[in-house]
């Protein structure tokens, strides 16, 4: 999480998080609060926040940054094969739109599970993952002090990616989109209104 006098920032994982937590810290802004990334408490929802202590989120204005579901799914997927000691970990499931819970102690879960988690609805700002110099600008820029200087799309901290000519995107077949999309309502609705197109350039 990123926490200002003004806003805050929640880290879905998997979303360019640790791009984003790069940024504030080569900003290097005053009076803003940034999580370190070797903490799991950087996924802290709000309500989980302010149960461990007297901090609260007030009237702060909520940003996170949102990804197109199965780009998310996989993306999620080849982490914990990767980084999570589970080299083994099936596909089968997230062609059914679930996604594999350490958090919840080894178990498949929609994908929806972190949007309910987070809370993230209409008074939520979206910065789209694929647009995030774009977004930043436009959204979370203006409450930043004056003279920050604003993100050129190349210069964005890329952190913690996988490089883009070693992905190894499975295909998703027009059955396994369709039972994504209908395990995860919540999320393929959000999808749809983040990603209106031409509504935001």
């Amino acid at each position: 999480m990123i926490i200002a006098d003004s806003f805050l920032w929640l880290h879905l994982p998997k979303s360019g998080g640790t791009s984003m937590t790069r940024l504030f810290r080569d900003w290097n802004l005053p009076g803003i609060q940034i999580d370190p990334d070797d903490t799991p408490t950087k996924h802290d929802s709000v309500p989980l926040r302010e149960s461990r202590g007297k901090w609260r989120a007030g009237s702060r204005q909520r940003f996170i940054t949102a990804r197109r579901l199965t780009a998310w799914l996989v993306s999620d997927w080849e982490h914990k094969r990767r980084h999570m000691h589970l080299p083994d970990l099936p596909f089968e499931p997230v062609r059914s739109g679930l996604t594999y819970s350490l958090r919840l102690g080894g178990t498949w879960v929609a994908a929806d599970w972190w949007l309910q988690y987070f809370a993230a609805d209409t008074d939520t700002t979206a910065l789209r993952l694929e647009h995030l110099a774009d977004d930043l600008n436009r959204e979370l820029l203006p409450l930043l002090p004056a003279g920050t200087q604003a993100v050129r799309a190349p210069k964005l901290p890329r952190e913690n990616a996988k490089p883009a000519n070693n992905l190894s995107q499975p295909m998703f077949s027009s059955a396994d989109l369709a039972r994504i999309r209908a395990v995860n309502p919540r999320w393929s609705a959000w999808e749809e209104q983040v990603y209106v197109p031409q509504a935001r350039p």
